[in-house]
C-alpha cells in the first residue's frame, strides 16, 4: 500500500467524501508531545525510527518521524513510558502519519518486569507508595492499569477515612 502524498492540511477531506476525517474519528484526539520508537519488521528487523507522539486516542496517534520513512501497512510502537501496540498505518504524509491501534496494548517482557517490582512495591509498602511509583512511570501508558491504581488509592483514602472517622476527601 502506497504512502498517501497529500499533506495533512488537505487530509479533511477525502475526494468525494463530503465527510472530514476527524467526523469519521470513533475516539477524540488530544494533544500531546511524548516520545516513541516505530519498529519495521519482526523484531524491528528492518529498522527502528525514533518519533514524536503529536496526538492520540484509544484508537490511534499522529506521529512525526522527522523525515520521510516509507512505513509498511503494519508497525509496533514503543512509547517511551513502556506502552507498545501494534498499529496499522491509515495515512502518510510527509514525516507525519496517522496508526491506528490493531488490538489492546503490547506489555513488553521490560514493562512487565517493571510491573512486577511495582506488584513488589505493593506488598511490601502497601497502595500508596505503589501507586506513587506507578506515576512517576506515567502508568505505563496503560489506561485500565491506571484506572484500577486510582481506584484503589480512592478506595484506601475512603477506607482510612470511615476508620479514622473523618470525611472523604
Amino acid at each position: 500500500m502506497q504512502n498517501n502524498p497529500k499533506p495533512p492540511s488537505d487530509l479533511l477531506l477525502e475526494e468525494g467524501s463530503p465527510t472530514p476525517l476527524a467526523d469519521r474519528r470513533n475516539a477524540s484526539r488530544v494533544p500531546v508531545i511524548k516520545s516513541g520508537k516505530i519498529s519495521i519488521g519482526s523484531g524491528g528487523s528492518q529498522g527502528i525510527y525514533n518519533c514524536l507522539v503529536l496526538d492520540e486516542s484509544q484508537s490511534g496517534v499522529l506521529v512525526d518521524l522527522g523525515t520521510l520513512v516509507n512505513l509498511p501497512e503494519e508497525v509496533t510502537l514503543h512509547m517511551n513510558a513502556g506502552a507498545t501496540y501494534l498499529a496499522r498505518r491509515c495515512w502518510s504524509a510527509g514525516t507525519k502519519a496517522g496508526l491506528a491501534f490493531i488490538g489492546g496494548q503490547i506489555v513488553t517482557g521490560e514493562t512487565a518486569t517493571r510491573m512486577r517490582k511495582i506488584g513488589d512495591v505493593l506488598q511490601a509498602q502497601g497502595v500508596l507508595p505503589a501507586v506513587a511509583t506507578l506515576r512517576s512511570a506515567r502508568f505505563f501508558d496503560h489506561i485500565e492499569l491506571r484506572r484500577a491504581a486510582e481506584e484503589a488509592e480512592a478506595a484506601y483514602f475512603r477506607f482510612e477515612a470511615i476508620l479514622t472517622g473523618r470525611e472523604p476527601t
